[in-house]
Parts: structure tokens; sequence; C-alpha cells
């Protein structure tokens, strides 16, 4: 019993001396903490002392916009300008170049040269043959009035002659007006033979575009059996917008690229302006006539189309140098070095980046090219606006030395 009251005796003695121990290191600690801290702030108010400027009499001068950003300058001067449209446009057929072939009698098909839709076909050569009932009686019409008129001439009784050419020219014609050639009649005539089918020709070189019938189908007068088109000039249809609409002209040379040929320039013509707007893309069609001899170019094409417009010298800024609002159109005038006064100017056509100059600025003036919205601020916050518009501007004069 008495060795376990030792023991405990002395393991509280132990931790007494350790937590006294422990607290007058701690207090010496925060001590020399303190000291360091002390220390520091009195070194920093001294170094902060040593870099503040002595007080001044004299007012802190107030740097210029110029001062505060570096502002690049231009020259109001004469250039050549020439407007460049970019745009695109489909190749498609000219619409005077294209034919439906129409049969004016009814009948049936009964050969068909022109058998698939692409052939190309040249002028004169037989596209279809078709029997008709009605063509078998107008030719068995015109021979019996052709016989009549040869009886009543061999009476020499002037009125039976003239009654029975009379007859004969309308059946003649009748055969005319059916698309059958004068050749073919004369045909008729040495023969006597009726022939039971007509053979159509083709008016003109082309391609067979749509054919709207096969062997053996029916033929109604007046509806097309095919549609021939030429390729040899194609109409490029170029979608233009309506800011650049004011710049094309018939008779304009346009160079055009195609995506299956880029690296050849086709010339094209501008030919028409047709007189309505897509008013969801705002475009107008704008017609070009493109030569196409080698028939190299197929309608359905995508091209590109640039068009150069020659708009002659004028008086020119660049288009950073003008701050336009709008309402009102302004260059900062350069007065002297650092030193800017905003002008209200009249601005034309923006062409390639550069304004027209259409007033309030002379050749040889130099403005701002940069920087105009913190010039705006700064004539704005003077005050510079209301002194202009109140008074009206006095036309600048530029000396030459």
């Amino acid at each position: 019993m008495k060795t376990k009251v030792f023991f405990l005796l002395l393991f509280i003695t132990v931790f007494s001396v350790g937590v006294a121990i422990g607290m007058l290191f701690g207090i010496q600690k925060y001590i020399n903490i303190k000291q360091l801290l002390e220390g520091f702030m009195e070194e920093k108010k001294e170094i902060q002392s040593a870099q503040l400027p002595p007080p001044s009499k004299e007012p802190v001068g107030i740097l210029t916009v110029e001062q505060l950003f570096n502002i690049d300058t231009t020259t109001v001067k004469k250039k050549f300008l020439t407007k460049t449209i970019e745009t695109y446009g489909d190749l498609v057929h000219p619409e005077t170049d294209i034919k439906d072939i129409t049969f004016k009698i009814n009948g049936y098909v009964e050969k068909l040269y022109a058998d698939y839709t692409g052939k190309y076909v040249k002028k004169g050569e037989p596209l279809l043959t078709v029997y008709s009932p009605e063509l078998v009686s107008a030719q068995e019409e015109f021979l019996r009035a052709y016989e009549y008129m040869k009886k009543m001439e061999e009476t020499g009784v002037e009125e039976l002659i003239k009654s029975a050419k009379q007859l004969y020219e309308a059946a003649y014609k009748r055969l005319l007006y059916w698309d059958i050639t004068p050749e073919q009649i004369e045909k008729l005539k040495e023969t006597g033979e009726v022939q039971k089918t007509m053979t159509l020709y083709s008016p003109y070189d082309g391609w067979i575009m749509e054919k709207f019938v096969y062997l053996g189908s029916e033929v109604k007068a007046g509806k097309p059996v095919l549609r021939i088109a030429k390729h040899k000039d194609l109409w490029l249809m170029a979608k233009v917008y309506e800011a650049d609409l004011p710049f094309i002209k018939a008779g304009q040379k346009v160079m055009v690229m195609f995506d299956a040929y880029p690296e050849k320039h086709y010339m094209a013509i501008v030919d028409y302006i047709y007189p309505m707007m897509d008013e969801k893309n705002r475009v107008v069609d704008v017609r070009l006539i493109i030569p196409n001899p080698n028939y190299e170019l197929t309608p359905g094409m995508y091209s590109r189309v640039h068009i150069k417009i020659p708009i002659g010298e004028k008086l020119v800024l660049p288009e950073t140098a003008v701050l336009n609002t709008g309402k009102r159109q302004i260059v900062f005038m350069q007065v002297k070095e650092g030193v800017f006064e905003p002008v209200f100017v009249k601005v034309g056509r923006l062409i390639d980046g550069y304004y027209e100059m259409l007033d309030g600025v002379h050749e040889g003036m130099v403005v701002a090219n940069s920087a105009l919205f913190l010039l705006d601020a700064d004539a704005q916050l003077r005050g510079k606006y209301r002194k202009k518009e109140k008074a009206p501007q006095k036309p600048m004069v530029h000396h030459h030395h």
C-alpha cells in the first residue's frame, strides 16, 4: 500500500514540474515573437518613410490622351478605289435556249430515236416517229384536193380553177401546220403514197434534258414529248447582297471560278439584274452570261464570283480613322502634337476599308487613326461637341509650304 502511494506522489510531482517548465518556455516564446514583430513594424515604417516623395507646392500635371495611349495618325489623301464583290452563284440553262418538242396532232410513238435523257442530238436528226390516224386523213384529203385542182385546170374555167386552188392551198397549209415539211409534201404529190407515220426532227443542236414519252406512248396534241437545251452559252445566277447592288451595272465583266476547275478562271458578262429580292437572305439574282464553247461546264455547277469595279480617284480616309455612329461621323484632327479636335464630316461609300470623304476634311489633314472612342469620351467631357453644334464650323484651309 505504501509503495502505491509513493509512486502516485512521484507522478504528480513530475507532471507539475513539466507543466511549470512548459509555461516558462511559452512565455519566453511569446516575448520573443512580440519583440520581433515590433522590430519589423518599426523597420517597415522607416522604409516607407524613405520612399515617400517630399511634398510639392506645384500641382501634379494631367497626362494627355496621347501620353497615356500611343495614338497613330493618318493623312487625308486621294486614292484610286476598286470595289471588290465576292459572292457565289449557280449555273443554269438559259431559258431562251430551252425548247419543248410537241406534236400538233394525236398519235402513238412507233419509233424513238432520242431514247434516253442526256443524249446529244444535232439539228436535223430524227427524234421520234408517230403514227396518227388524223395525219393519214389529212394526207388523203390533200391528195384529193391536188387531183381535183389538176382536173379543173384542164377545163380552162377560171372560176372552177380558182375554187380548186383554194381547196388545195387549204389542205397544203393544214399539213404545214402539223409540222410536215414542204419536202415531205412534194414527195407525197409525186408518189401519191400516204404516209401512216410522221417523223419529227430536232430543230437545233442540244442535249435531251427531259423525255416525256416512251416507245408506244400516246401522243396528245400540244403536249411536250421532249425538252432540248443548248450548253454553248450558259447563265450564271449570282447572288448579290443589297448593299452591293449600286455597284453592279449591265455589261460589266466578271471573273468566275468553279470548284470543278479550281485552276481556271472564266470571264462572264453581267446581263440582267432581277427586280425581285430574296427577303430571307437579302440577296438579288444577277444574271451573268458565260461562254461554254468546249462544253466543259454543266448546269448545276457551284461557282465563286469575283467582281472588281473601278470607282476612280477619291478623297479617302481609312475606316479606322472615322467614328461613325450612324447619325453622325467624326474625325479627330491633330491640332498639335498630343492635341486633337473633333471635326464633323460627311462620308460616302465604304469601299474596301476606305471611306469616301465628301465634306469636312481636306487633302493633307492629319487625323487620329486609333483610340477614337477615348478621344470621343475626352471630347464629351470637355464639352467640345456642344461648342461645335452651337457655332457653325468654319471651312478649314490647309497651307502648303
